[in-house]
């Protein structure tokens, strides 16, 4: 491996940096594990806590914002990108601004899209993520690791503290989110040479299910059984949650009446 300066690995120079174990290495699964234990403890911690996680979700909506920044300067001002190329066209790059607006301005229409495509995008880009093709982590690859983590961290706390209630009936936004999210990356994929944003030109996924169609773009059915397997996943916890919720609503309401019928 060549040696390599600290501008080198600020930039996340590949030619010096050497290579790397790359995807599912043991630091990936380290990782991984990190990120859904951390997620479990957020979850028990910020349902006790409330005011806590409000002040955390507000720190991390702000990291999210200087860091991204950070980032698109330092491409643009090493010659990397140009001021085109560092524009958030790519999900989690638009999530790492839209989630703080949405979050810091208290807006709360349209947001359970905003929650969605926020929690699941971090958690499918850092589990399919390839940040160890290269021989030590770059500063690109650890801040984008830091917004992997935090992207699924702000969307538990607003859940767990009771910030935002979800409900069933309002989940059609996400699919909006995404439809809206697809046309913008498609734009960036336009106006960028050789852009894959959103993976939508070439398959982000180390799998395609309809290979056998021998069909350029057919990861792109891939990615739909993807969105609606996730779409169940998501759905049906609060789904269950308010069957229950309403049960016992009726059930309490049948024990008052049958209270109020005795007495009369």
């Amino acid at each position: 491996m060549k040696l390599f300066t600290f501008y080198d690995w600020l930039i996340e120079n590949k030619d010096v940096m050497g290579d790397g174990p790359g995807l599912w290495c043991p630091l990936h699964f380290v990782l991984m594990g990190l990120l859904a234990v951390w997620l479990v403890v957020c979850w028990f911690i910020c349902k006790k806590h409330h005011r806590f996680a409000m002040i955390m979700t507000t720190i991390l909506c702000c990291m999210l914002i200087f860091s991204r920044l950070f980032r698109m300067l330092l491409l643009l001002c090493s010659g990397t990108q140009t001021f085109v190329e560092i524009l958030p066209w790519h999900l989690c790059h638009v999530m790492s601004f839209v989630f703080p607006l949405f979050f810091l301005t208290k807006t709360k229409k349209f947001f359970l899209a905003v929650l969605v495509v926020t929690f699941f995008g971090g958690i499918l880009t850092f589990i399919f993520g390839d940040y160890y093709y290269l021989s030590t982590l770059s500063f690109l690859h650890i801040e984008s690791l830091f917004l992997h983590f935090a992207m699924p961290t702000v969307v538990i706390t607003c859940i767990a503290s009771g910030y935002f209630k979800v409900r069933v009936k309002d989940f059609w936004q996400a699919f909006v989110g995404i439809i809206l999210l697809a046309a913008w990356s498609m734009i960036g994929n336009l106006v960028v040479e050789d852009a894959n944003y959103l993976y939508l030109m070439q398959n982000g996924l180390p799998f395609d299910l309809f290979a056998f169609m021998n069909w350029e773009f057919s990861y792109l059915l891939t990615y739909a059984v993807l969105v609606g397997v996730i779409a169940l996943v998501s759905i049906l916890p609060f789904y269950i949650y308010e069957k229950i919720k309403n049960k016992k609503k009726d059930k309490s309401f049948e024990i008052i009446m049958t209270a109020i019928k005795s007495k009369i």
